[in-house]
């Protein structure tokens, strides 16, 4: 019931910025959330991360960020925070997410980290303003991490109050029912309760992968709409578009590959080398962006109508290649890594 429901707001909650609220939390009761209990759990996450996406590409990435702060939980060492929050984020009583887009450009190098924090008894004070965090509302929490006087980052999670108060500030192409928010961070007192690791270091280099990994649920769920929408054109225009000498088989048997690589990372997520987790996320905006784009040449002008599913796919398409860590980002830190560099090696010289 919630996923057709789900298919007859699609264009709403992507044009009109309808927050699907009840709806995930809908799929949180169907135990959808409830899959990601331990990390070799990530592919039933990225599996249902694909599912909503394949309907609605906005929910699928309020999927993934309720995925990203059960995934911080599920990797700290914080037991009296998993047992407060991973019940109420599994059931879906709490919705949250993750404002480690930040953070995560500014150790690569392509800005600098927006939250400061400033140790005092019993956790810290944290000041700041985050340009967008997700899937959040005035009942939410997300992950974020702040840098110390000695720019050591802190990662806890935040609970949205009084200290810590949304704004809705800017239109988007796209996804504009994602719950999108700034977040104004002002004298918030982050206590010692509320923090994800006490080895940050560590914890960056456990969770950074799945982070990465798990996004390739919402490129996954676009790219099969994308090629049953090229499937579905050419039952009545085979003929015109066999002109455009794009092989339908070709691009399963691209997309084929590529889940069965994430399948084979998610199962060795212990011991994954994270550059092979960087080029499958690489890899699955390259094939959104390639299928995603085939498939408006394939429907001609019906894809350009202002409710066509194809125009939304690929609107949907583009945010994969620019959501962080966008395909820029993604080249940069392959390349360090290839370097011999990169950010999980900087972390590991830091343990």
């Amino acid at each position: 019931m919630a996923l057709q429901k789900l298919a007859e707001l699609a264009h709403s909650i992507d044009k009109d910025g309808i927050y699907p609220k009840e709806l995930l939390k809908q799929i949180a009761q169907n135990g959808d959330f409830a899959v990601l209990k331990t990390r070799s759990d990530i592919y039933k996450a990225i599996e249902n991360i694909a599912k909503i996406s394949n309907i609605c590409g906005t929910s699928g990435f309020c999927m993934w960020c309720q995925f990203a702060i059960i995934y911080y939980l599920i990797n700290s060492d914080n037991q009296e925070l998993k047992n407060e929050l991973l019940p109420k984020l599994y059931s879906g009583e709490i919705l949250g997410g993750t404002a480690l887009s930040n953070p995560m450009k500014a150790f690569a190098g392509i800005e600098k980290n927006h939250l400061k924090a400033h140790k005092t008894d019993g956790g810290y004070i944290i000041n700041g303003n985050l340009p967008w965090v997700s899937n959040i509302t005035e009942d939410s929490v997300f992950g974020a991490i702040a840098l110390d006087e000695d720019d050591k980052p802190v990662m806890g999670v935040i609970r949205v109050c009084k200290n810590a108060t949304l704004k809705s500030n800017i239109k988007y192409a796209t996804l504009e029912g994602s719950a999108t928010k700034s977040v104004a961070i002002k004298d918030y007192f982050l206590a010692s309760s509320d923090i994800l690791a006490t080895n940050i270091y560590e914890y960056l280099i456990k969770i950074t992968p799945g982070f990465i990994l798990l996004q390739t649920g919402i490129a996954a769920g676009i790219i099969k709409a994308a090629l049953d929408e090229i499937e579905k054109s050419n039952k009545t225009h085979a003929d015109i578009n066999s002109y455009l000498n794009i092989n339908l088989d070709e691009l399963k048997s691209e997309f084929n590959s590529l889940l069965n690589e994430i399948k084979l990372i998610s199962e060795n997520i212990e011991n994954i080398e994270p550059i092979r987790v960087l080029k499958a996320r690489l890899n699955g905006s390259l094939l959104t962006q390639k299928v995603t784009s085939t498939a408006v040449l394939f429907c001609g002008t019906k894809g350009y109508f202002e409710k066509s599913h194809v125009a939304r796919l690929q609107r949907e398409g583009n945010f994969v290649l620019i959501v962080t860590p966008s395909i820029k980002h993604l080249l940069k830190e392959i390349a360090q890594v290839e370097a011999g560099r990169g950010c999980i090696k900087s972390w590991r010289e830091k343990l």
